[in-house]
């Protein structure tokens, strides 16, 4: 992906009465990033991933960007799979997998599950699994968030697949947070359904949350969508596979196209490259 291509902008932010965290993205060129990574996806589906991407990136916000976090969801809509992968210096991926043959209905819909994978710089991963319930990608992130997390939330999602206009909100009461302050904000994320889209700017989103001017920004950060596949992470990949599997993907001595499921970018691939088959024969003998 060229380096030039713009940023996705993530805000953390708390309000200024100090009752409400909440985090704003500008999620238009992970829109872009969609549309020239998976030309073969129509519209539509390209919305879809770019609202598993932003729910990614949100709930990565929560931590400060200080781990990379995996959201896996698989449904019975005419999306089969999405993966999103977001890692702490700023780069995010992700793929759909339609459903063969599946025309009309929603892009998500159960059953089926979400999977949320942490893992930290200390090597300690987390693995969540909640099964889907009925409704979108948001509403399935606010129920991952209440059920696993105990934390009750807001997560709002909009991409436009004829603008490609796209963003995030996440909103979370602290404890003490008053009710008539809590009241004031769901009268704001419900008014939000008038805002057009082109509007809801990480700025006017600031002044929206807080109710004014002077929320504190506590962290901001750039997010690109690109690929980190190399050839050697492929390689490690292949090692993992069974001999007969093997087998079936070189059926000479010659090398096989391996193909990133993320970017579409080719590898060729030697299976002399796969060192450990090697020392498998060697142990045999």
């Amino acid at each position: 992906m060229p380096e030039t291509l713009p940023a996705a902008r993530v805000l953390r932010a708390l309000t200024s009465d100090h009752h409400i965290r909440f985090t704003v993205l500008a999620a238009g060129p992970l829109w872009d990033g969609v549309r020239r990574g998976h030309p073969h996806l129509e519209a539509q589906a390209c919305a879809c991933l770019v609202d598993l991407l932003s729910a990614t990136l949100l709930l990565q916000s929560r931590t400060f960007f200080s781990e990379r976090l995996q959201l896996l969801l698989k449904g019975s809509g005419r999306a089969k799979a999405l993966v999103a992968d977001s890692w702490p210096e700023g780069d995010i991926r992700g793929i759909l997998d339609t459903s063969d043959g599946k025309q009309g209905g929603p892009w998500v819909q159960a059953p089926g599950f979400l999977t949320v994978m942490r893992s930290n710089p200390k090597g300690r991963p987390y693995t969540g699994t909640l099964e889907l319930i009925e409704g979108t990608i948001q509403a399935q992130v606010e129920a991952y968030l209440l059920q696993s997390e105990q934390t009750q939330a807001s997560v709002t999602l909009w991409c436009d697949p004829g603008t490609g206009e796209a963003g995030g909100l996440f909103v979370e009461p602290m404890p003490n947070c008053p009710k008539e302050r809590l009241a004031q904000l769901v009268h704001a994320i419900e008014g939000l359904e008038v805002v057009p889209n082109w509007e809801r700017e990480p700025a006017f989103l600031c002044r929206w949350i807080n109710q004014g001017e002077g929320a504190e920004v506590l962290f901001t950060t750039e997010i690109h969508y690109r690929c980190r596949c190399h050839k050697g992470a492929l390689i490690e990949i292949l090692q993992g596979f069974d001999s007969a599997k093997l087998d079936e993907l070189f059926q000479s001595e010659g090398p096989v196209e391996v193909r990133c499921d993320y970017c579409g970018k080719t590898y060729l691939i030697c299976r002399a490259e796969l060192p450990y088959q090697e020392n498998e024969l060697h142990a045999e003998a």
